[in-house]
């Protein structure tokens, strides 16, 4: 399980849609409803703060004309604003203060029945406090984009706000995979891909397909982790953070990869050999300080491990992939698994769409074999390698 995190301090970085049109098949048709669920994790230091979660910037028409709609936490509590041409068609607010420094699943639903919307957190309804408007209002009209992390101009953007998973459909539900109409798409958001992290699975009428998102302005403020927690080093961690030690050096930790003499591309990660103490609290624990790719030329990598200076350990781990789902998109690369694990894994080598029954599955190396209409070949599934402790090498400043 991964996650995108917006670092605290962010001003600008939000990641956006193209201006999709909704002929598209990857795109939404015009619809007075909506419904948005995600996994999301808030830093504690935003509990009085606005935090922007997720926007909708539509236009029939007329760009500067069209609706918006955004979903913020403001001072720990959901709030959902809806407008058309400026003026406020849906203004809405819950009572429950959301949790910090924790995952919690957030969902709002909108064009159900009165009035008109509704939110849960973790599966529980929250209270409404405010509902004034009309569901006859388009959230998705015409041409629009979507943000995640941010809206179309507000400053800041999201800070301190970590995405685990998403959706988002222009139905008041979340439909089923096996959903198939054609007014109705539904989005998904894994972040598991660390080169694409926002990619977006789409279905609509049966068919499936995907999307990309592209962060704007200040990327650097926007961090991949291949956990379901912030990056330690990334500035967070109001309450309960770790608190990683150093002298505002810049460190770093290079190597080789190799299997079977031979130079491989494997997830590789620093963790400190001292277990660090967590902010507010007396637990202490070891730290995830970075993690990469190893190059698939030679092998190489290089971890930024700044500013600890301490011993760390390297683990090397090979891509365990998805298990595999009926009917899902694959991309050249993509690499899936059987749920009943066997000891191989699969890798993408022609993209394509899977089957909707589970293949069976083969151990022979030498060829590829067919999925549905996409390509995979069998690989054996390598055990993590450990090495160390190592002390990283300090990068004199210039």
């Amino acid at each position: 399980m991964a996650g995108i995190w917006f670092k605290p301090g962010n001003l600008a970085a939000k990641a956006q849609t193209d201006y999709l049109n909704n002929g598209l098949m990857e795109a939404m048709y015009s619809s007075n409803k909506m419904a948005f669920r995600a996994s999301i994790i808030v830093d504690s230091s935003m509990a009085d703060k606005v935090v922007q979660v997720m926007s909708i910037r539509s236009a029939y028409n007329d760009y500067d004309k069209g609706n918006v709609t955004n979903i913020t936490i403001e001072n720990g509590l959901l709030i959902f604003k809806s407008y058309d041409s400026g003026t406020i068609k849906m203004d809405a607010a819950w009572a429950e203060v959301l949790p910090f420094d924790t995952a919690f699943e957030l969902e709002v639903i909108f064009g159900g029945p009165y009035p008109y919307i509704a939110a849960k957190k973790n599966g529980t309804a929250l209270t409404a406090t405010k509902h004034t408007g009309t569901n006859n209002h388009q959230i998705f009209n015409g041409s629009y984009e979507v943000f995640l992390g941010g809206n179309e101009n507000q400053i800041p953007q999201a800070e301190g706000l970590m995405f685990i998973h998403a959706q988002l459909s222009n139905d008041n539900n979340i439909p089923a995979d096996n959903y198939a109409y054609f007014l109705v798409t539904r989005w998904d958001w894994d972040f598991e891909d660390e080169i694409q992290p926002f990619k977006i699975v789409t279905r609509r009428n049966g068919t499936i397909s995907s999307l990309d998102m592209t962060v704007t302005y200040q990327p650097e403020n926007v961090v991949w982790t291949s956990g379901n927690t912030p990056p330690a080093d990334s500035g967070g961690g109001g309450g309960g953070g770790i608190v990683v030690p150093g002298n505002g050096n810049t460190t770093q930790v290079q190597g080789i990869i190799t299997e079977n003499d031979l130079p491989v591309a494997r997830r590789v990660f620093a963790i400190t050999e001292a277990e660090l103490t967590i902010a507010g609290s007396q637990e202490t624990t070891q730290a995830v300080l970075s993690n990469t790719v190893s190059s698939d030329i030679d092998g190489s990598y290089t971890l930024d491990t700044s500013p600890y200076e301490g011993s760390v350990m390297v683990i090397a781990s090979d891509d365990y992939g998805l298990v595999w789902k009926a009917d899902t998109a694959y991309a050249v690369g993509d690499v899936i698994r059987p749920a009943n694990f066997q000891g191989y894994v699969y890798h993408c080598t022609v993209a394509g769409t899977g089957d909707a029954t589970e293949p069976v599955w083969w151990f022979d190396t030498s060829s590829t074999k067919t999925i549905g209409t996409a390509q995979f070949q069998a690989k054996p599934f390598s055990r993590p390698l450990a090495h160390g402790p190592i002390i990283p090498t300090i990068i004199p400043s210039v």
